[in-house]
Protein backbone atom coordinates (compact mmCIF):
# COMPACT_ATOMS: atom_id res chain seq x y z
CA UNK A 1 0.00 0.00 0.00
CA UNK A 2 1.06 3.62 -0.52
CA UNK A 3 -0.77 6.49 1.18
CA UNK A 4 -3.52 4.54 1.85
CA UNK A 5 -3.94 2.61 -1.73
CA UNK A 6 -3.27 -0.33 -3.69
CA UNK A 7 0.17 -0.48 -4.45
CA UNK A 8 1.26 0.48 -8.11
CA UNK A 9 3.75 -2.06 -9.55
CA UNK A 10 4.99 -1.76 -13.12
CA UNK A 11 5.78 -5.22 -14.78
CA UNK A 12 7.89 -3.86 -17.64
CA UNK A 13 10.32 -1.09 -17.75
CA UNK A 14 13.88 -0.56 -18.69
CA UNK A 15 16.56 1.82 -18.34
CA UNK A 16 19.84 1.88 -19.09
CA UNK A 17 23.22 3.19 -20.77
CA UNK A 18 21.72 0.97 -24.46
CA UNK A 19 19.00 3.30 -24.62
CA UNK A 20 21.51 5.83 -26.17
CA UNK A 21 21.92 3.74 -29.33
CA UNK A 22 18.46 3.33 -30.69
CA UNK A 23 17.60 4.50 -34.19
CA UNK A 24 14.84 6.20 -33.25
CA UNK A 25 14.04 8.93 -30.94
CA UNK A 26 12.23 7.67 -27.65
CA UNK A 27 9.35 9.31 -25.75
CA UNK A 28 11.14 9.52 -22.77
CA UNK A 29 15.26 9.22 -21.42
CA UNK A 30 15.97 6.54 -19.25
CA UNK A 31 19.75 6.12 -19.40
CA UNK A 32 20.08 6.57 -15.58
CA UNK A 33 18.61 5.23 -12.62
CA UNK A 34 17.00 8.46 -11.51
CA UNK A 35 15.18 9.13 -14.66
CA UNK A 36 13.23 5.80 -13.98
CA UNK A 37 12.32 6.96 -10.14
CA UNK A 38 11.53 10.54 -11.39
CA UNK A 39 9.12 9.00 -14.51
CA UNK A 40 7.30 6.57 -11.92
CA UNK A 41 6.79 9.52 -8.86
CA UNK A 42 5.50 11.33 -12.11
CA UNK A 43 3.02 8.67 -13.10
CA UNK A 44 1.96 7.13 -9.67
CA UNK A 45 3.80 3.87 -10.01
CA UNK A 46 5.21 2.46 -6.28
CA UNK A 47 7.51 0.06 -7.67
CA UNK A 48 8.36 -1.10 -10.88
CA UNK A 49 10.27 -4.38 -12.43
CA UNK A 50 13.31 -3.35 -14.46
CA UNK A 51 15.70 -4.85 -17.00
CA UNK A 52 18.58 -4.06 -19.95
CA UNK A 53 16.67 -2.63 -23.17
CA UNK A 54 17.39 -3.83 -26.51
CA UNK A 55 21.10 -2.85 -27.29
CA UNK A 56 20.43 -1.92 -30.63
CA UNK A 57 23.83 -0.67 -32.49
CA UNK A 58 25.98 -1.92 -29.33
CA UNK A 59 24.85 -5.72 -28.94
CA UNK A 60 27.68 -7.66 -29.81
CA UNK A 61 29.91 -4.92 -27.27
CA UNK A 62 27.69 -6.79 -24.69
CA UNK A 63 26.50 -10.27 -25.94
CA UNK A 64 25.79 -11.57 -22.55
CA UNK A 65 24.36 -8.39 -21.10
CA UNK A 66 27.28 -8.36 -18.53
CA UNK A 67 27.54 -4.88 -18.65
CA UNK A 68 23.82 -4.20 -18.73
CA UNK A 69 22.74 -6.42 -15.88
CA UNK A 70 25.80 -4.59 -13.90
CA UNK A 71 23.65 -1.25 -14.50
CA UNK A 72 20.31 -2.74 -13.21
CA UNK A 73 22.20 -4.03 -10.15
CA UNK A 74 23.36 -0.70 -8.99
CA UNK A 75 19.76 0.64 -9.67
CA UNK A 76 18.35 -1.56 -7.12
CA UNK A 77 20.87 -0.96 -5.13
CA UNK A 78 20.14 2.75 -4.90
CA UNK A 79 16.47 2.55 -4.86
CA UNK A 80 15.84 -0.27 -2.58
CA UNK A 81 12.11 0.30 -2.23
CA UNK A 82 11.29 1.53 -5.92
CA UNK A 83 13.52 -1.29 -8.41
CA UNK A 84 13.05 -4.49 -8.74
CA UNK A 85 15.83 -5.60 -11.26
CA UNK A 86 15.35 -8.84 -13.68
CA UNK A 87 18.34 -10.29 -15.42
CA UNK A 88 18.95 -10.35 -19.46
CA UNK A 89 20.75 -13.23 -21.14
CA UNK A 90 20.80 -14.78 -24.56
CA UNK A 91 19.76 -18.79 -23.98
CA UNK A 92 22.26 -19.46 -27.15
CA UNK A 93 25.21 -18.62 -25.14
CA UNK A 94 24.52 -21.98 -22.99
CA UNK A 95 26.02 -22.34 -20.03
CA UNK A 96 27.79 -18.59 -20.25
CA UNK A 97 23.83 -17.66 -20.10
CA UNK A 98 23.62 -19.98 -16.87
CA UNK A 99 26.74 -18.48 -15.15
CA UNK A 100 25.22 -14.75 -15.51
CA UNK A 101 21.88 -15.77 -14.21
CA UNK A 102 23.83 -17.18 -11.16
CA UNK A 103 25.59 -14.01 -11.20
CA UNK A 104 22.57 -12.22 -11.16
CA UNK A 105 21.29 -13.99 -7.92
CA UNK A 106 23.93 -14.81 -6.43
CA UNK A 107 25.45 -11.07 -6.39
CA UNK A 108 23.17 -8.67 -7.92
CA UNK A 109 20.08 -10.27 -6.07
CA UNK A 110 17.97 -9.79 -9.18
CA UNK A 111 14.59 -11.52 -8.73
CA UNK A 112 13.52 -12.90 -12.52
CA UNK A 113 14.87 -13.24 -16.07
CA UNK A 114 13.71 -11.37 -19.53
CA UNK A 115 13.84 -13.19 -22.58
CA UNK A 116 13.06 -11.71 -26.17
CA UNK A 117 13.03 -14.46 -28.82
CA UNK A 118 12.96 -11.69 -31.74
CA UNK A 119 16.14 -9.83 -30.71
CA UNK A 120 18.15 -12.60 -29.59
CA UNK A 121 16.90 -15.09 -32.16
CA UNK A 122 16.04 -18.28 -31.06
CA UNK A 123 12.03 -19.85 -30.93
CA UNK A 124 10.32 -19.44 -27.63
CA UNK A 125 9.69 -23.64 -27.77
CA UNK A 126 13.65 -23.60 -28.64
CA UNK A 127 15.70 -26.61 -26.53
CA UNK A 128 18.45 -23.86 -25.92
CA UNK A 129 15.01 -22.42 -23.24
CA UNK A 130 15.18 -25.35 -21.13
CA UNK A 131 17.83 -25.01 -19.30
CA UNK A 132 16.88 -21.51 -18.45
CA UNK A 133 13.76 -22.20 -17.20
CA UNK A 134 15.04 -25.37 -15.42
CA UNK A 135 17.23 -22.62 -13.78
CA UNK A 136 14.40 -20.09 -13.04
CA UNK A 137 12.55 -23.34 -11.47
CA UNK A 138 15.56 -23.90 -9.24
CA UNK A 139 15.68 -20.02 -8.16
CA UNK A 140 11.71 -19.16 -8.06
CA UNK A 141 12.30 -16.83 -10.77
CA UNK A 142 9.19 -15.71 -12.79
CA UNK A 143 10.25 -15.64 -16.78
CA UNK A 144 9.25 -12.49 -18.75
CA UNK A 145 9.11 -12.83 -22.58
CA UNK A 146 8.56 -10.84 -24.94
CA UNK A 147 5.46 -11.86 -27.60
CA UNK A 148 4.76 -10.41 -30.81
CA UNK A 149 4.52 -9.87 -34.34
CA UNK A 150 7.21 -12.32 -35.84
CA UNK A 151 7.31 -15.99 -36.19
CA UNK A 152 10.04 -16.82 -33.22
CA UNK A 153 8.21 -14.87 -30.55
CA UNK A 154 4.62 -16.20 -31.67
CA UNK A 155 2.44 -16.90 -28.45
CA UNK A 156 1.49 -20.06 -29.32
CA UNK A 157 4.96 -21.49 -28.94
CA UNK A 158 4.66 -20.15 -25.41
CA UNK A 159 2.26 -23.34 -24.90
CA UNK A 160 4.86 -26.47 -24.47
CA UNK A 161 6.70 -24.24 -22.67
CA UNK A 162 4.91 -23.49 -19.88
CA UNK A 163 3.51 -26.68 -19.78
CA UNK A 164 6.74 -28.21 -19.42
CA UNK A 165 7.80 -26.12 -16.30
CA UNK A 166 4.03 -25.63 -14.61
CA UNK A 167 5.87 -24.48 -11.30
CA UNK A 168 7.32 -21.24 -13.28
CA UNK A 169 5.47 -18.19 -13.97
CA UNK A 170 5.58 -17.14 -17.71
CA UNK A 171 4.73 -13.17 -18.10
CA UNK A 172 3.52 -12.98 -21.93
CA UNK A 173 4.50 -9.08 -22.84
CA UNK A 174 2.24 -6.71 -25.00
CA UNK A 175 -0.71 -9.42 -25.08
CA UNK A 176 1.07 -10.88 -28.15
CA UNK A 177 -0.05 -7.49 -29.82
CA UNK A 178 -1.90 -8.61 -32.52
CA UNK A 179 -1.95 -12.43 -31.12
CA UNK A 180 -4.14 -11.99 -28.09
CA UNK A 181 -6.67 -14.07 -29.14
CA UNK A 182 -3.65 -16.71 -29.02
CA UNK A 183 -2.27 -15.24 -25.94
CA UNK A 184 -5.79 -16.19 -24.42
CA UNK A 185 -5.59 -19.75 -25.38
CA UNK A 186 -2.23 -20.26 -23.64
CA UNK A 187 -3.69 -18.76 -20.33
CA UNK A 188 -6.53 -20.62 -20.72
CA UNK A 189 -4.56 -24.28 -20.83
CA UNK A 190 -1.90 -22.87 -18.75
CA UNK A 191 -2.43 -21.77 -15.04
CA UNK A 192 0.85 -20.31 -14.92
CA UNK A 193 0.93 -18.17 -17.81
CA UNK A 194 0.09 -14.49 -16.99
CA UNK A 195 -0.40 -11.45 -19.02
CA UNK A 196 1.02 -8.36 -19.73
CA UNK A 197 -0.71 -5.18 -21.33
CA UNK A 198 2.03 -2.94 -22.65
CA UNK A 199 2.92 -2.27 -25.95
CA UNK A 200 0.42 -1.80 -28.68
CA UNK A 201 -2.53 -3.33 -26.38
CA UNK A 202 -5.59 -1.70 -27.43
CA UNK A 203 -8.01 -1.18 -24.66
CA UNK A 204 -10.39 -3.40 -26.67
CA UNK A 205 -7.38 -6.15 -26.29
CA UNK A 206 -7.37 -5.75 -22.47
CA UNK A 207 -11.35 -5.80 -21.67
CA UNK A 208 -11.27 -8.77 -23.93
CA UNK A 209 -8.10 -10.65 -21.90
CA UNK A 210 -10.09 -9.49 -18.32
CA UNK A 211 -13.20 -11.28 -19.40
CA UNK A 212 -11.55 -14.64 -20.82
CA UNK A 213 -8.74 -15.07 -18.49
CA UNK A 214 -9.77 -13.52 -14.95
CA UNK A 215 -8.42 -10.51 -13.16
CA UNK A 216 -5.74 -12.39 -11.15
CA UNK A 217 -3.37 -13.30 -14.40
CA UNK A 218 -3.68 -9.72 -16.27
CA UNK A 219 -0.70 -7.37 -14.98
CA UNK A 220 -0.13 -3.68 -16.01
CA UNK A 221 3.18 -3.25 -17.58
CA UNK A 222 3.87 0.02 -19.52
CA UNK A 223 6.91 -0.96 -21.20
CA UNK A 224 8.73 2.60 -20.91
CA UNK A 225 10.84 4.41 -22.05
CA UNK A 226 9.08 2.85 -25.82
CA UNK A 227 5.80 4.18 -24.40
CA UNK A 228 4.39 6.15 -21.58
CA UNK A 229 3.18 4.69 -18.57
CA UNK A 230 -0.07 7.43 -17.98
CA UNK A 231 -1.46 5.96 -21.39
CA UNK A 232 -1.24 2.63 -20.34
CA UNK A 233 -2.92 3.30 -17.08
CA UNK A 234 -5.75 5.17 -18.42
CA UNK A 235 -6.89 2.06 -20.81
CA UNK A 236 -6.37 0.06 -17.78
CA UNK A 237 -8.61 2.22 -15.16
CA UNK A 238 -11.02 3.18 -17.62
CA UNK A 239 -12.30 -0.31 -18.72
CA UNK A 240 -16.05 -0.44 -18.38
CA UNK A 241 -17.07 -2.21 -15.15
CA UNK A 242 -13.55 -2.56 -13.72
CA UNK A 243 -14.39 -3.27 -10.08
CA UNK A 244 -11.64 -0.95 -7.77
CA UNK A 245 -10.79 -4.92 -6.35
CA UNK A 246 -9.54 -5.67 -10.01
CA UNK A 247 -8.29 -2.73 -10.75
CA UNK A 248 -5.96 -3.63 -7.77
CA UNK A 249 -4.86 -6.71 -8.78
CA UNK A 250 -4.12 -5.55 -12.59
CA UNK A 251 -2.55 -2.37 -11.53
CA UNK A 252 -0.30 -4.28 -8.80
CA UNK A 253 -1.50 -7.01 -6.77
CA UNK A 254 -0.76 -9.83 -8.98
CA UNK A 255 2.64 -8.84 -9.73
CA UNK A 256 3.19 -8.38 -5.94
CA UNK A 257 2.36 -12.04 -5.87
CA UNK A 258 4.49 -13.20 -7.85
CA UNK A 259 7.15 -11.72 -6.44
CA UNK A 260 6.07 -13.08 -2.90
CA UNK A 261 5.89 -9.65 -1.36
CA UNK A 262 2.36 -10.37 -0.80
Amino acid sequence: MSNGRSIVLDAHTHMGPGLRNHSYELPLDLVEAESLVAVMDEAGIDRAVTFAPLLEGGEFEDPLYERANRVVHEATRRFPGRIIGYCRVNPNFGQQALDEMKRCREEYGLRGLKLHPDWEFFYANSRVVNPLMERCAEYGWPVFFHTGYYPLSHPALFLPVAKAFPTVPIIMAHLGYRHTADCIVVAHRCPNVYLETSGNSSQVAIQETLKQVGPDRLLFGSDVPYTLAEDVMQKIRTLPGLTKENEARIMGGNMARILGMS
